[in-house]
């Protein structure tokens, strides 16, 4: 029996490593299982936190554009803070954030409010941190409209099932380093575009200039009888008013030129025209970026010498070819 028992042991103990080991392999299948579980239940719960966090912050805008200061009100933690770091004024609680606002709409009674939201980061599952842009026009209905566009760091919060804003500071947009920099936003135009959906045709081209310090813009109008007109367009960087800015030469002898603010997806060229009879013209144009291929554009509170004029359906611009974005072209 002696020289049995080391036999018995050994198949014993084999048995027992083995079954320890598939024990051990079940234990760390079932936590990978879990953890699997663990991360797609999480993932979820951030999916659907940050599109709640997006939701507020759209319907935010919503209720402020339909000039309703007590429901924008309810957006905020009673605690709330508002801070404009260029000018250092902070407002701080619910009633009194409410209060300025409805004091703006009253002020401004056309004013439109648009957001954007560049960065948004989840501090702890209750607490998010959002940055981006804001545009506020001013005189909407008016030639003379002001826009103003700052950067914005928010922080939300989630209290009895609702995101709340807790604090929001304001302040300038960071300026370019070059006109390139600064023109970089509509770069997206370069290329060829047609609007053909009438009896008349336009054909414009977008392009750079060769040291890309001012984007070239070169069009023309088709009617039946052949070429209406021609014109050039000159879209630059002003550093001392810190706008963009264009300058456009037609053949007809009529000349203009405007100033460029963002709102959000669309652009606002406000300008002033002299015919080549010499009326003063003046309005906005309103251009929407539709996707990388197509845009609409629209002229807004147009007057000639003083007198309105009636606005016009948008037109809708289509990309015919594209041409790379760094690709230079000959210089004026």
């Amino acid at each position: 029996m002696k020289g049995t028992t080391p036999l018995a042991v050994t198949c014993f103990r084999a048995l027992s490593i083995l079954l320890t080991k598939e024990l051990h392999e079940m234990k760390l299948m079932s936590l990978g299982v879990f953890a699997i579980v663990a991360t797609l239940i999480t993932t979820s719960m951030a999916d659907a936190s940050e599109a709640a966090v997006r939701k507020m912050l759209a319907d935010y805008v919503d209720v402020f554009n339909k000039k309703e200061a007590t429901k924008v009100g309810q957006f905020w933690t009673e605690a709330g803070t508002h801070t404009d770091r260029e000018t250092g004024e902070r407002t701080e609680g619910r009633d009194a954030i409410q209060s300025d606002i409805a004091e703006v709409m009253k002020e401004q009674a056309s004013v439109k409010l648009s957001a954007t939201i560049d960065r948004l980061k989840f501090i702890t599952p209750d607490v998010a941190s959002v940055e981006g842009e804001t545009t506020v026009v001013l005189n909407d209905t008016e030639v003379d409209a002001e826009v103003i566009v700052s950067a914005y760091k928010a922080i939300v919060v989630h209290q009895e099932d609702n995101w709340l804003l807790d604090s929001i500071e304001e302040m300038p947009l960071p300026q370019p380093a070059s006109s390139t920099a600064a023109l970089k936003e509509l770069e997206w135009l370069i290329g060829d575009w047609v609007d053909d959906s009438d009896d008349v045709k336009v054909s414009t081209t977008f392009r750079w200039t060769a040291n890309q310090a001012f984007l070239l813009r070169s069009f023309n109008v088709e009617t039946a009888d052949g070429v209406a007109m021609t014109g050039t367009q000159i879209i630059g960087w002003d550093p001392i008013g810190q706008q963009i800015r264009s300058w456009s030469f037609n053949s007809d002898g009529s000349f203009g030129e405007s100033t460029w603010n963002r709102s959000g997806d669309s652009w606002l060229s406000k300008s002033f025209n002299t015919s080549a009879t010499g009326e003063k013209a003046s309005g906005t144009y309103v251009m929407e970026r539709m996707n990388d291929d197509e845009f609409e554009i629209q002229l807004v509170g147009h007057e000639i010498d003083g007198q309105p004029q009636a606005t016009g359906a948008a037109a809708k611009l289509v990309r015919l070819n594209a041409q790379p974005a760094t690709e230079t072209q000959p210089q004026l």
